[in-house]
């Protein structure tokens, strides 16, 4: 098996970096028709997300001397530090060099993009330009570092690593638990929701938080359980230890309930999870949902964020008969939502458009009023979704009072039962 295959997904990436792998290994093959073999590469995105396993089996692929620079020193040796490596590289050419980390080199600093770790760094580069002695780079924020230093020719390629697809977090998951005892009943693909938007390191550390778990508890095997309170408790930081009363409790499960049914009547089998445990930053629960399309945003996505973001509120005036005064971050969402449709994509009219960075007086005397109006009209077809599946939304809440965490799955059972 090739080295870069031993990676799950990213298969457009995996494709173009086999291409400049065969560059560099057959040099002759391309001189022959005239193509240049090419300096550098550099592969971005979060923490966590695989950029320098990634690096590392590339290195590996093209059977090259490999030299390794990270920000392990103090500025003025650092410096010093990566002279030296670039001299000792260009002395064993053919060789690789990886820049790990190269946007914290000055630091992480977004305004030190004149340091000298960067001048060094494009000063080096360019002293080996066609001396192959090839550039790989991995950062995670490349707008920290200097665009003449990412150009064309120092850098041929950039590359996003997003986080993983549901169908390679499933792959992900599933290899990480394939070296430990696991239930049979374990639904990974309710985990992987659980998981939704969170890096391949997430996951690996989920899946061993999960394992030990079960180790207290002295069990020899992973249940489904371990890994939910795995997910929740270090992707959310919620606690099952919180002192509520009942009636705080239940008028929580109505909340998220309605956010749930309402995302489930807009956008069918969208929920992830829903929960009505309470975490450090959050009072109250929370659900999870996929966007359609991801997070491309069109008329339709916000309208019903807008829905779903008032659900709540609304679930509970409708099934309590009483305010809720647990709203105010969405809300207040919701108000950005609207005020963005009126102010900045002209649905209605243009009216109320803002153009440059001053807000007209003349637009703001009427702006707050429209706001309030179209708020309502979409909290009253928010309650009118909720009035006609009132069954759904009285089932859930009865299943998150008893179990506090609902998975996809769950969900869609209770789902099946009232919607057709």
């Amino acid at each position: 098996m090739r080295e870069l295959d031993k990676i799950i997904g990213y298969e457009d990436i995996k494709k173009d970096l086999f291409h400049i792998i065969d560059v560099l290994n057959n040099p002759a093959k391309y001189s022959a028709l005239g193509v240049s073999v090419p300096q550098g590469i550099l592969l971005s995105g979060n923490p966590g997300i695989g950029k320098s396993l990634m690096a590392k089996c590339f290195m590996k692929e093209t059977g090259r001397t490999e030299y390794i620079i990270r920000k392990d020193r103090p500025n003025g040796s650092f410096v010093n530090y990566i002279r030296t490596i670039f001299n000792t590289a260009l002395k064993n050419a053919p060789s690789i060099i990886l820049l790990d980390d190269m946007d914290k080199f000055a630091n992480g600093n977004a305004h030190n993009k004149d340091a000298e770790e960067y001048v060094t760094v494009q000063a080096c580069i360019d002293a080996v330009k066609g001396k192959d002695v090839f550039i790989l780079a991995t950062a995670n924020n490349p707008h920290h570092l200097p665009n003449s230093l990412l150009r064309t020719g120092r850098f041929d390629k950039i590359y996003r690593m997003h986080f993983p697809t549901n169908k390679d977090a499933i792959k992900i998951v599933a290899h990480f638990l394939s070296n430990k005892k696991v239930a049979d009943d374990v639904n990974i693909e309710d985990i992987v929701r659980l998981c939704n938007g969170y890096t391949c390191a997430a996951l690996e550390t989920i899946v061993n938080e999960a394992g030990m778990y079960a180790g207290y508890k002295n069990r020899k095997i992973i249940s489904q359980q371990d890994l939910i309170d795995a997910c929740t408790r270090h992707l959310y930081k919620v606690s099952n230890n919180e002192p509520i009363s009942d009636r705080l409790l239940k008028q929580r499960a109505i909340h998220e309930a309605g956010h749930v049914v309402v995302a489930e009547i807009l956008t069918p089998t969208s929920v992830n999870f829903a929960s009505i445990t309470a975490s450090p930053w959050r009072i109250g629960g929370c659900i999870s949902r996929t966007k359609e399309g991801g997070y491309f945003e069109s008329f339709n996505n916000i309208e019903t964020d807008i829905m779903i973001g008032l659900a709540g509120k609304a679930a509970v005036e409708v099934i309590l008969q009483e305010t809720d005064l647990g709203s105010y971050n969405d809300l207040e969402n919701v108000y950005n939502h609207v005020h963005r449709i009126l102010t900045e994509t002209a649905v209605y009219n243009f009216n109320f458009m803002e153009f440059g960075p001053t807000i007209y007086e003349h637009l703001d005397e009427h702006l707050d009023s429209i706001i309030a109006t179209e708020i309502s009209r979409y909290y009253n077809k928010t309650r009118k979704i909720l009035l006609e599946n009132q069954a759904f939304v009285n089932e859930l809440v009865d299943a998150l009072i008893n179990k506090g965490t609902l998975t996809h799955s769950e969900i869609m059972k209770l789902r099946k039962k009232h919607i057709a």
